[in-house]
């Protein structure tokens, strides 16, 4: 089977409307429309792409995984229920896929961190970008994803839940651990004060 995606130079589907339902959309991919599914790879390559950054720490790997799991997910877009959304479906094939990679590179950890704008501020100094990938790399995995899909793309709590897969209250608790556990990792850098505050 040939290249049926290219997510670095995705083409906008031309369907005769400025603006077409996510789930029209959806509709004529899985009636094999491959251009209808190029919007959707559009719409989604970004946020796919960080999300397998933040697992993987490789800009080349996370192209190549997310990149794979677009066409995994084409492949299987027949058996995808229409009546919800697409993204915490694709997620799933997303993360297995991370997964499966990390399992097969033992020593991620002795990966460098890419240097990526995590901060609006470009004048951040970046060691502390650095040592903010590092410690998100090191907390446990429900832990890493509440924080990459609420910090990284603004997810709501609700949303995390459903694309994770875990109770609202698990994803609460996940980000006031892993909030706590950056803001010692960050506080020598930031001059922050590591006592209990009240979280947002």
């Amino acid at each position: 089977m040939g290249p049926i995606l290219v997510i670095q130079k995705a083409e906008v589907l031309n369907m005769g409307k400025e603006k077409i339902h996510e789930k029209d959309i959806l509709k004529a991919a899985a009636g094999g429309n491959k251009q209808a599914y190029q919007e959707i790879v559009t719409r989604y390559k970004s946020t796919a792409y960080y999300v397998a950054l933040g697992f993987v720490k490789n800009t080349q790997d996370a192209l190549d995984i997310s990149q794979d799991a677009f066409i995994r997910a084409f492949r299987r877009i027949k058996k995808f229920d229409q009546s919800k959304a697409f993204y915490p479906w694709f997620y799933i094939i997303l993360k297995n896929l991370c997964l499966d990679h990390l399992r097969k590179r033992r020593k991620m950890s002795e990966t460098p961190i890419e240097r990526i704008p995590v901060f609006e501020d470009e004048g951040r100094n970046l060691e502390i970008r650095d040592a903010l990938w590092k410690g998100i790399e090191g907390l446990p995995l429900v832990q890493r994803e509440a924080i990459i899909l609420k910090y990284f793309h603004q997810y709501s709590y609700q949303e995390i839940a459903e694309i994770i897969q875990k109770p609202i209250g698990t994803v609460m608790s996940s980000l006031y651990y892993a909030k706590r556990k950056l803001k010692e990792i960050l506080s020598p850098y930031l001059g922050m004060n590591t006592g209990d505050e009240t979280e947002k």
